[in-house]
């Protein structure tokens, strides 16, 4: 039952470099990275980050799906951008919108994204559970953390059942396929999507509840230390952002409002000359 629900956690060992760091690090270190994500604006910084935590994920060796997430990112920008187009013939400001601006939310996306997958799929629910209770953080903190990072191995497991039904059934899934057949897209494979992350979602938020009245307080795992290469995993990940808020480059605002704002601010300075 556990199989089919998406629960089992992964049982090869994680031979990994970054699988053999410690959780708390991995937590902090990705908590870090979103906070500066925030506030930094500079596309060269962003795209810094995007290509080291790429080679973070690329060490796992998930190579189909780091594909598949980039495509996404690909395809998603690209409809931006042509809304974008779109808005300007109504809207003239948004005409002003560059290339830069609309790609800066998803130069953000870019190692958020990387830093998550890397955190969820080199885990071990066991120790990372006793790892996060011995940074004494209170359990409405840390057990979300862990039901967020659980969800993302077990939704992953849940797609390769749900391809591999569909590849018994005859039903090709490449892109052009899924493209020209919307309706048949749409009833076999987003519709039975949305209906297992609604089930796992429930699977996990019984499991937290279970273990937040004592369920499983007697785990026993080895105590989880932190050795040398996790402190020196998280200095190397902070001079990288210190890197990434010093390199040389221009800020660039994004978003709608941006573009909306600025001829506002133009025409009062021109009736404030006059």
């Amino acid at each position: 039952m556990l199989a089919l629900s998406g629960a089992k956690s992964n049982p090869k060992p994680f031979s990994q470099w970054m699988g053999k760091l410690d959780i708390r690090i991995k937590v902090l270190t990705m908590f870090v990275l979103s906070l500066s994500l925030i506030f930094l604006k500079n596309p060269v910084g962003l795209a810094f980050l995007g290509v080291l935590s790429t080679i973070c994920l690329f060490s796992l060796g998930k190579y189909r799906l780091m594909g598949i997430i980039y495509l996404i990112l690909v395809i998603t920008w690209m409809l931006s951008q042509g809304f974008t187009m779109l808005l300007g013939l109504f809207v003239p400001a948004m005409k002003e919108q560059t290339v830069l601006q609309t790609i800066i939310p998803f130069l953000r996306m870019w190692p958020l994204i990387n830093m998550a997958l890397t955190v969820a799929l080199s885990m071990e629910i066991g120790g990372a559970l006793i790892a996060l209770k011995k940074m004494r953080l209170p359990r409405l903190i840390y057990l979300p953390v862990m039901v967020a990072l659980r969800f993302i191995p077990g939704f992953i497991n849940d797609m390769k059942q749900l391809r591999d039904c569909l590849l018994i059934r005859g039903i090709s899934l490449n892109l052009l396929a899924l493209i020209s057949h919307p309706n048949r897209t749409l009833r076999l494979l987003v519709v039975p999507m949305v209906i297992r992350a609604l089930r796992l979602a429930d699977e996990l938020a019984i499991a937290a509840e279970l273990k937040r009245v004592g369920y499983g307080e007697g785990l026993k795992t080895e105590k989880a230390r932190l050795r040398w290469c996790d402190s020196t995993f998280f200095v190397a990940a902070m001079l990288a952002l210190v890197v990434a808020w010093n390199i040389p480059g221009y800020e660039v605002e994004s978003g709608m409002m941006s573009s909306i704002n600025k001829p506002q601010t133009q025409g009062h300075m021109e009736s404030g000359q006059q």
